[in-house]
């Protein structure tokens, strides 16, 4: 039987586009953390690093990535405000909530490489002219990096860049659950082709994983639908248009994920219903047995009372008329047994 890490390594995806390597849950374990020198990036014809202290236009757009501590310290104004602390606090799922001059949420985002691990835990506020990322893991920081050597179209800001962000932890999703779904077909065949040995546990490992990601793609289709009201206005048309597309490809995989779930259901009633025919096997082997020797005691039982008056006890050919007789209907029953196919 593979380990839950065999198994899981299997269905992680690296994602690489246009020769730059972007965010992926494949290479979470493997980043350290740190973001380079820098924790700002400003939005121009590319994202370029600038250093913290260095000032900025209010119009210009740029990403920021601060730990909670770092926040509060440069934010003095933000972390009075008790809307958006609460809308920032507890990231044990994804969400965003629209307030009077900002968006706020968290994500919670499972590492494709152990989907029965932890998640990874992030907060953001997002505003015309700023993307601020919450992040002691370096995931946005990773993005971020990434992001840096592409081209960034004309008039985008803080909402496209948050935009591409979302993009990114999906945009390879289609292809791990084509991979997820070979894993059931190889399911199906060792069902089909074996007894089906450690079926129970894999199967248990993938429909466990198929609920964690489809409860991941419902709080995503969430968030991005919250984002597309636009009820406080933030974002221009353009943009909620970008958070509808983002929540219609989420719906797709969501859709993929319960077709995915239906055909584990499937397996789930094929290998019960093997097991279901090999436990009426069992039983009517047990049956046969018991019916061969059920003549057989009664035979026994009259005989063993031992009454004075039974003329058979003191019959000279008795005993071997017994034996006989017990033979000839045990042979009787295994030729009916036989020709019923009770054997088989």
């Amino acid at each position: 039987m593979k380990s839950t890490t065999a198994l899981h390594s299997e269905l992680s995806i690296p994602f690489v586009r246009n020769s730059v390597k972007l965010f992926s849950f494949s290479d979470l374990t493997d980043y350290d953390g740190k973001g380079g020198d820098y924790v700002r990036y400003r939005l121009s014809a590319k994202l370029e690093p600038c250093p913290q202290e260095k000032g900025h236009s209010e119009t210009e757009c740029y990403a920021e990535i601060l730990s909670r501590e770092e926040f509060e310290k440069n934010y003095p104004e933000f972390s009075a405000d008790r809307a958006l602390l609460r809308s920032l606090e507890h990231p044990h799922y994804c969400k965003a909530e629209l307030l009077p001059n900002c968006a706020a949420g968290t994500l919670l985002l499972p590492q494709k490489a152990g989907l029965s691990g932890e998640g990874t835990a992030l907060a953001f506020i997002l505003d015309r002219h700023r993307l601020i990322f919450l992040d002691d893991s370096g995931t946005a920081g990773q993005f971020l990096e990434g992001f840096s050597a592409v081209n960034i179209p004309k008039d985008s800001g803080s909402a496209w860049l948050f935009f591409e962000f979302l993009e990114s932890l999906i945009r390879e999703d289609a292809l791990f659950l084509q991979r997820y779904e070979k894993r059931l077909d190889g399911l199906e065949e060792l069902l089909l082709e074996s007894d089906g040995k450690d079926f129970g546990s894999k199967l248990h490992f993938y429909r466990r994983g198929l609920l964690r990601l489809g409860s991941y793609y419902s709080q995503l289709t969430d968030l991005a639908d919250s984002l597309a009201d636009n009820r406080n206005g933030l974002f221009s048309a353009k943009e909620c248009r970008n958070f509808e597309l983002f929540s219609d490809r989420v719906s797709r995989l969501s859709s993929h994920i319960r077709a995915l779930r239906e055909y584990s259901l499937q397996l789930q009633e094929i290998y019960q219903s093997k097991i279901d025919v090999r436990q009426n096997k069992i039983m009517q082997f047990l049956t046969v047995v018991t019916t061969l020797f059920m003549p057989l005691t009664l035979i026994a039982g009259w005989y063993g009372m031992n009454f004075s008056d039974m003329p058979e006890l003191h019959a000279p050919y008795a005993y071997p008329i017994v034996i006989a007789i017990s033979i000839a209907v045990t042979v009787i029953e295994i030729i009916y047994f036989k020709k019923k196919n009770w054997f088989h």
